[in-house]
Formats: structure tokens, C-alpha cells, sequence
């Protein structure tokens, strides 16, 4: 691909070799990541697995894509989904910021959660307050 095509690429776009360098990358790259010659450099070790995959793809073979933490310019990590194609012996990789699939279901579970505690203190709450009508009735008689 043509390196002055390439810049303009309004996505995240890496061209990299099989150890990871980086030989080309978008404009768009430079505002989500940190300046790095190679993307092992932004890689959250927990991922380093799934890049090894990606970079040992044979050449010329389908697309393959991973979920990758990876670490932003404020030097946080961030969700992104990731494919990678192999033409030439170049990896064309283009990473988009996702969601995390664990942080919805943590997301619902932590809500689910909480409507069940507040259902829990709402009964006993219910509760209390029978307890002490009770009593004030008793107490009139």
C-alpha cells in the first residue's frame, strides 16, 4: 500500500513485520497511542499470547482478529478489537476501540446485584415498620 495512502487512513492502521516493528502507521494511530517503533510496546502483557498468533499467521491467509488491551497516550489501557492480514510478509493491522464484552456482563451483574440487595432492604425495612405499627397499636389499646 502506498505510505502517503496510508497516513490518511481515518483508523488506527499499523503496516508491521513479524517481530512486531512497526514499518508504517496511520495519523489516526498517533492520537490513540503512544509514540513506539514497535507494538509490543503497547501490547498489555496479559495479550502478548494473542499477538504471537497474530504474528505467525501464515502469509497471505485470512484475516484474524483478537480482542487486545492495549495501552493508550495517557498510559492507561483500553479496549480494542484488532485484525490482522498478512500480504507480502507486511501485516496490515487495524485496531478500533470496543467496548468490553467482561465489562457489560460486569456492568449487569454489578446492577442485577444491587437491585437485589435493595429489594432485600426494602423487605426488611417492610418488616420494621409492621414491627413498629404493631407496637403503636398495642400501645393505644
Amino acid at each position: 500500500m502506498d505510505t502517503m495512502l496510508t497516513k490518511w487512513i481515518p483508523v488506527p492502521y499499523f503496516q508491521v513485520n513479524r517481530k512486531g516493528t512497526i514499518l508504517n502507521s496511520s495519523h489516526t494511530t498517533h492520537s490513540y497511542f503512544p509514540d513506539t517503533s514497535n507494538i509490543w510496546t503497547i501490547i498489555h502483557e496479559e495479550h502478548r499470547d494473542k499477538v504471537i498468533l497474530m504474528l505467525s499467521q501464515s502469509a497471505n491467509s485470512y484475516p484474524i482478529t483478537q480482542h487486545l488491551m492495549l495501552k493508550i497516550r495517557n498510559n492507561l489501557f483500553g479496549n480494542f478489537r484488532c485484525t490482522i492480514q498478512w500480504k507480502d510478509g507486511v501485516g496490515h493491522l487495524v485496531c478500533t476501540e470496543s467496548k468490553s464484552i467482561k465489562e457489560s456482563t460486569t456492568t449487569f451483574s454489578s446492577v442485577h446485584k444491587s437491585l437485589i440487595d435493595t429489594q432485600r432492604r426494602l423487605k426488611e425495612s417492610e418488616k420494621h415498620l409492621e414491627d413498629v405499627a404493631h407496637i403503636i397499636k398495642i400501645r393505644k389499646h
